[in-house]
């Protein structure tokens, strides 16, 4: 006899399983529809979607990383500058966009 735990088991696998089926039906389904709304509704789906996949994923992250900490202050794009260039960063080299740049065309070739 398998115990009632185990069937539970069992029974929430098919359950996945049968949702992920149906989850494939239903994207096949919705790609004809995003094509035919306009730019700013498919931004607007799209945020929407990606929001709720960030919700699902959020236990995950903090379980890896930790909660983020409220009482840590955020740093504005000036303070953030300021400590680049006390680190000998000079805005003008454009390190960052350089790198994107450079990451780009290993990649095209």
């Amino acid at each position: 006899m398998i115990p009632p735990i185990t069937e539970l088991l069992i029974k929430i696998e098919q359950l996945e399983w049968d949702l992920a089926e149906v989850k494939k039906e239903l994207e096949k389904l919705q790609a004809p529809l995003m094509k035919s709304l306009t730019p700013e509704e498919y931004q607007a789906a799209r945020l929407a979607r990606v929001r709720a996949q960030n919700e699902r994923r959020r236990p995950l992250i903090e379980k890896a990383l930790g909660k983020p900490n409220s009482d840590v202050e955020s740093l504005s794009a000036e303070e953030i500058q300021q400590l680049l260039l006390e680190e000998g960063i000079k805005p003008e080299d454009n390190l960052f966009s350089r790198a994107i740049i450079e990451e780009r065309e290993k990649r095209s070739e």
